[in-house]
């Protein structure tokens, strides 16, 4: 069957169409209780709970010693569809390592997925504050952290590219339990970046990534009881 020129115009704009636009992703993940790491001696424990789950096929669970280069560590499969509470939990056999960095990816039935916030474990069980999370290593506006702290007290950062040079300083006075710190990441060039944190002897630090909007993750995090 030969096609008419305006058939063949409308299956050329259906085609440019499925090009442009973007999938989406169904799935959809509300947490009751955000991730938990705990370090054991035959690997790190992980463990979730969820209050919604819309399309949560299965949970891949990520990895990264750099904070940049995420590769999977495991998977635990999702509800489904859910509006009661789900525990998981998912024990990583590895070696212990001064930072971990772990993240989760919704998987949804149609193969997409959504990612969630970056979460962070570092040996330090002596100091009075750390840093939990962030909502990605990787970022093209804002950073934003979760430093969970046992005092009050203030906190300084510092920005520096991989070549040591000083990007941004900054510093913010925490509160007992968890204190979200943002930091204006558009002027920065694309590269990686190191974050310090100091407030006396005590020390932390992350490794980010500043990249363009189309490089940036599909994020999707929502918490109940943070």
């Amino acid at each position: 069957m030969k096609l008419q020129p305006m058939q063949i115009r409308n299956v050329f704009l259906m085609v440019i169409f499925a090009l442009v636009i973007p999938n989406t992703t169904s799935a959809k993940c509300v947490y009751l209780q955000p991730l938990k790491i705990k370090a054991m001696e035959l690997g790190n424990m992980l463990a979730w709970s969820t209050a919604e789950e819309q399309d949560i096929k299965m949970f891949v669970i990520e990895k990264s010693l750099n904070g940049i280069d995420f590769k999977r560590a495991g998977d635990v499969k999702g509800a489904g569809y859910s509006n009661s509470k789900k525990t998981y939990r998912f024990l990583d056999f590895a070696l212990p390592e001064k930072k971990t960095y772990y993240r989760m990816l919704h998987y949804a039935s149609d193969g997409s997925f959504t990612i969630s916030e970056t979460f962070y474990i570092e040996q330090s069980p002596n100091q009075n504050w750390s840093v939990s999370s962030v909502n990605s290593t990787l970022t093209n506006e804002e950073l934003n952290l979760t430093l969970k702290s046992k005092v009050e007290t203030t906190v300084f950062y510092e920005v520096k590219s991989r070549t040591g040079k000083l990007v941004k300083t900054g510093e913010t006075n925490l509160v007992k339990g968890n204190n979200v710190i943002a930091i204006n990441c558009q002027a920065f060039a694309e590269g990686q970046y190191d974050v310090f944190f100091k407030t006396g002897r005590e020390k932390a630090s992350i490794s980010i990534k500043k990249v363009t909007a189309p490089e940036m993750p599909n994020l999707e995090y929502a918490v109940v009881n943070p």
